[in-house]
């Protein structure tokens, strides 16, 4: 305790203001809480207190924070007047607010260049145009808010990333998370296999044994899918590390990480996971294959015989009737069974929505309400989503934001190109090799999914720029 008011008197002026002012508001929240609803938000609320202290003592320890919360999307979060907060979300906002009273306090904030904002702009813009067709204005509003706000994200993330180190101490926290949802994965899908009930295991019903066989693993993210999207970063780092054999990280701790995030992406049964983690590892193969010849017949056994033990886990853990019937019937019905059936019936419905604005679509988060017999009535399930992000931004934003959000990640991919070929630094140019191979893979997977406010995909955006101005900034000197 003393050492924690030893450190609060160290702080600036400014700092322990903005310090007082969030306590005395987060204090008075509390005693509400605990008058009035669980106290799961009250521990909620003390955790966001301790996090404030934090990072408005340093912001960096912000994006230490926000690095290390990136997967708890799920377990972690809570429901507050309809709205899910979500850890990573907190940090993000209390970091941005801390750096802005520092950038005020020196009265600079050194702007990094970042082309992205130039699409952003005109696609923010596009949506607020879109506004005026939106047929439930109040969750256009709301939808527009959350994309805003990450959006906002991934352009802070250079603001701050400015270093060689910054980076290092990132991807230690980034790997420390790692291994913590993918033993909680495991612990997932064993806890569920003997009888565990989800209210200890964390999974929702619908990914439980009793619908496939075996249970489809989430860790602590909203569904398997969105677990598996996170994971393509890591794996495609983990595997850049392997193939460059950079010495940050020791051999056994990369294969290690790299075996656990495999099985647990395997345990998600995420066709479109499984699509995008082989474009992301076929892109990192070819890439070492001729630059650097580190592919060779040995690393290729290796991998083989990794994949051959996964498999016989697999099939000793839920029984090789399990795994051959349901296991292959759910990966394999790509193109037909119920599910394909409904993909097929909201891309007819975005490309009707398409037709009916196709300049600036019909705004933004309005396709469940336009989907839904009545804009303002939520169908039991919940919003219908149209299963493909492109056609999603399509229906949503109309030719002009799905051109405008094309070229951010264009302008992403040929500048982390350029990048990785003037790169001196081995270790920067591994982890931008990585990063990029693994962003490559979500752009694959988002034809299976539509959310474009996740935290993960455009803190990966940032970061890719961030990496792109510390190789630029190094080349240049």
């Amino acid at each position: 305790m003393n050492a924690v008011l030893k450190q609060f008197t160290s702080m600036q002026g400014w700092k322990k203001l903005l310090s007082l002012i969030v306590l005395a508001g987060l204090i008075v929240l509390f005693g509400f809480l605990s008058y009035r609803v669980s106290p799961l938000y009250v521990l909620g609320g003390l955790g966001s207190a301790i996090i404030a202290l934090v990072v408005f003592q340093n912001p960096w320890h912000g994006i230490l924070l926000l690095t290390f919360f990136i997967p708890f999307e799920r377990i972690g979060s809570t429901d507050i007047a309809g709205t899910t907060i979500r850890p990573s979300q907190i940090t993000a906002l209390l970091t941005m607010v801390s750096f802005f009273f520092l950038g005020l306090g020196r009265k600079r904030f050194g702007i990094p260049k970042n082309p992205t904002v130039y699409p952003l702009a005109a696609f923010i813009l596009i949506a607020l145009v879109g506004l005026l067709n939106a047929p439930n204005l109040g969750r256009s509003v709301t939808v527009l808010a959350f994309t805003l706000f990450t959006l906002a994200l991934g352009v802070f993330i250079p603001f701050m990333v400015k270093k060689k180190k910054h980076v290092e101490q990132m991807l230690n926290f980034f790997f420390a998370s790692m291994l913590l949802v993918t033993l909680f994965g495991l612990y997932q899908f064993a806890g569920d296999l003997i009888g565990l009930p989800p209210e200890l295991t964390g999974l929702r019903e619908l990914y439980t044994k009793d619908i496939l066989g075996f249970p489809r693993v989430q860790s602590t993210a909203l569904e398997p899918l969105y677990f598996a999207n996170y994971l393509l970063v890591p794996l495609s780092i983990l595997l850049s590390f392997f193939f460059a054999r950079t010495k940050s990280i020791h051999p056994l701790v990369t294969v290690g990480l790299f075996g656990l995030g495999i099985i647990n992406l395997v345990l998600t049964v995420a066709r479109g996971g499984y699509i995008a983690f082989a474009v992301s590892a076929g892109i990192l193969i070819i890439y070492y294959f001729f630059q650097l010849k580190l592919v060779t017949w040995r690393n290729f056994g290796y991998a083989v015989i990794s994949l051959i033990i996964g498999v016989i886990i697999l099939f000793k853990a839920v029984g090789i009737e399990a795994v051959t019937n349901n296991f292959a019937s759910h990966v394999g019905n790509l193109f037909e069974g119920a599910s394909f059936s409904e993909r097929v019936e909201m891309y007819e419905i975005a490309y009707k929505a398409w037709l009916d604005h196709p300049w600036v679509g019909i705004g933004p988060g309005s396709f469940g309400p336009y989907a839904s017999w009545h804009p303002y009535v939520v169908p039991q399930h919940g919003w219908s989503i149209v299963n493909n992000e492109y056609l999603e931004l399509l229906a949503e934003n109309g030719i002009l934001g799905l051109i405008a959000m094309s070229l951010v990640f264009v302008i992403v991919i040929i500048r982390s190109i350029k990048a990785i070929m003037i790169a001196k630094d081995p270790y920067l140019q591994a982890v931008t090799v990585g990063v990029l191979a693994g962003f490559l893979g979500i752009l694959v997977q988002y034809n299976t999914f539509s959310i474009l406010y996740i935290v993960h995909i455009w803190f990966v955006v940032g970061l890719l720029v961030a990496l792109q101005n510390i190789i630029f900034k190094d080349h240049q000197s």
